[in-house]
């Protein structure tokens, strides 16, 4: 595992290296900041950075007429046909088996499944579905498929399936290489009592309960798994977990969240996993700063971290580091080098 990550059993050499890029990053952007009386971003006399606001920008025409061509060529269909037909094209129903794992497969599974997925996701029941005269459809026939055909890893699976797809398609190539994530997470009120609905007013209401649900989704616009969180429980304390364990897909190399998935200790872990943790941080001036040399001269960013509380504690990692080593030893491996 440690040699996977190339992370040493001494952590001297690996800090040295750490200490050396921030120092870099600290010059180079201090000397940018000296040479530009412009700059989008400046700190103030209290030691807190500020960034201009970007500007909003129109779409240029061409721009819009391509949506409205694009929007107009695309077919209105019921979602049943929909379903289908992207089976028709991958074949995803057919990772769902029956939970006793035997082979032999009843006529017309995948409509039956099809059917029941409607049903679950439109939150319908299977009235709206049945349709007498038709054996996929009929009640009996749902019941019992979504008993025994409808859960979790049957639906990873078929997710798996569809990820496969997207990425095979030439258009999404030009979109990304699916090596860039983005984790958010949604919001959903849960009326019925739930161990994992939690209270929010700012979300639920006065006296509703709900769940959030922790999103990812790579550059090819393809979804690569989710997790329920309970209530709104913060995101930094779940994002890593739905990561290493996606559904399908190429392992992402940097992964964007927002700044309730930010945290010092995820931050940390993500790095010494190998991915690279790019977190749009809202109240940037609240955020705060570390050096690792004291006596450093960063130019403007020396009140970014102007005394001994904004230092980093290299002997106290030093002390710890085969704890750390257990921990993301602990974690399935990462597809790549730790980006530092």
């Amino acid at each position: 595992m440690l040699a996977s990550l190339e992370l040493p059993e001494d952590p001297q050499s690996h800090l040295d290296e750490l200490a050396t890029k921030l120092d870099t990053a600290y010059r180079v952007v201090a000397e940018h900041s000296n040479t530009d009386e412009q700059a989008p971003a400046t700190v103030d006399a209290q030691g807190r950075l500020r960034l201009d606001k970007l500007e909003p920008q129109d779409s240029p025409d061409e721009l819009t007429e391509l949506t409205r061509r694009c929007q107009a060529m695309l077919p209105r269909v019921d979602l049943p046909d929909l379903i289908m037909e992207m089976h028709g094209w991958t074949g995803c129903l057919d990772a769902y088996t029956h939970l006793s794992e035997a082979e032999a497969r009843m006529s017309e599974l995948p409509t039956s499944v099809a059917a029941c997925l409607l049903a679950e996701a439109c939150n319908v029941g299977f009235a709206p579905i049945i349709q007498p005269g038709e054996p996929a459809l009929s009640r009996a026939r749902l019941s019992h498929v979504n008993q025994n055909y409808l859960r979790a890893e049957n639906h990873r699976a078929a997710n798996a399936c569809l990820i496969a797809a997207q990425a095979g398609i030439d258009l999404v190539t030009a979109w990304g290489t699916g090596q860039l994530a983005s984790v958010d997470g949604l919001r959903f009120v849960v009326p019925p009592a739930s161990v994992r609905a939690s209270a929010n007013p700012r979300y639920f209401g006065q006296r509703g309960k709900g769940v959030t649900w922790l999103n990812y989704v790579n550059d090819q616009v393809a979804g690569l798994g989710g997790i329920v969180v309970t209530g709104t429980i913060r995101d930094s304390l779940h994002v890593l977990d739905g990561l290493l364990d996606l559904d399908g897909g190429t392992r992402p190399e940097l992964v964007a969240t927002d700044t309730a998935s930010y945290s010092d200790q995820v931050f940390g872990l993500f790095a010494l996993l190998g991915y690279q943790f790019s977190p749009r941080l809202a109240d940037m001036p609240d955020q705060k700063f570390w050096r690792i040399d004291p006596h450093a001269d960063y130019g403007r960013l020396n009140p970014l971290a102007p005394d001994r509380k904004h230092l980093l504690d290299l002997d106290l990692i030093q002390r710890n580091w085969p704890d750390i080593l257990r921990v993301v030893g602990s974690c399935p491996p990462a597809p790549c080098r730790p980006p530092n």
